[in-house]
């Protein structure tokens, strides 16, 4: 009887050694293909331009609302002293948001890829999914994690969803897809010859 039981649980052991080395595999392998974006071609090229230009963008994009943050309670506090405190933050959120979308909406204008501020305000959309997610688990206590949703949406959902809100409008407008005869443009970056 006691052999019979050790040798299912070696079995059952195993199984689980092989089903763990299949998820550690598995989350390998996606890794790989999600980073090899960001790799370059041996001609120097990166292999996915849209997405190392739109990541690259959008950590600007992060310094630039910190900016913009900065500059807007400078500026507004004065003015708002008196007023609640939620006119007050949403006045400062929204002068924000509305300087970032206007200079999204000239870089737009001025950059010929039409995707690239579409693909920059979704990574930062990215990222404050990243940052309200890891602070639920950081944070635990409800009370906590509710002072931090004040913050988050006043710094982080109202800026970034005008921003979404601007530009996807502008790219369905304005992008025009590649001809089915000819090469979609990313394929130029990872085609050697």
């Amino acid at each position: 009887m006691d052999h019979d039981n050790e040798f299912y649980r070696q079995i059952d052991q195993a199984e689980r050694e092989r089903r763990a080395k299949e998820r550690k595999e598995k989350w390998a392998r996606r890794e790989k293909s999600f980073w090899k974006a960001f790799l370059f071609t041996e001609d120097g090229k990166p292999k996915s331009g849209l997405m190392v230009y739109t990541f690259c963008l959008s950590l600007v994009y992060v310094l630039l609302y910190v900016a913009a943050f900065n500059f807007s309670i400078e500026w507004f506090s004065p003015l708002t002293a008196s007023w609640p405190a939620f006119a007050g933050n949403l006045l400062q959120s929204l002068a924000a948001a509305a300087a970032l979308a206007l200079i999204s909406f000239i870089l737009h204008r001025l950059l010929s890829d039409k995707r690239l501020m579409l693909g920059c305000h979704l990574w930062l959309a990215l990222y404050a999914a990243l940052v309200c997610v890891s602070m639920v688990f950081l944070l635990g206590d409800r009370e906590a994690f509710g002072a931090f949703l004040h913050f988050f949406v006043w710094f982080m959902l109202i800026p970034v969803s005008m921003g979404l809100a601007v530009t996807y409008p502008l790219y369905r407008r304005d992008y025009v897809p590649p001809k089915k005869d000819e090469d979609a443009p990313w394929k130029k970056y990872t085609q050697r010859r």
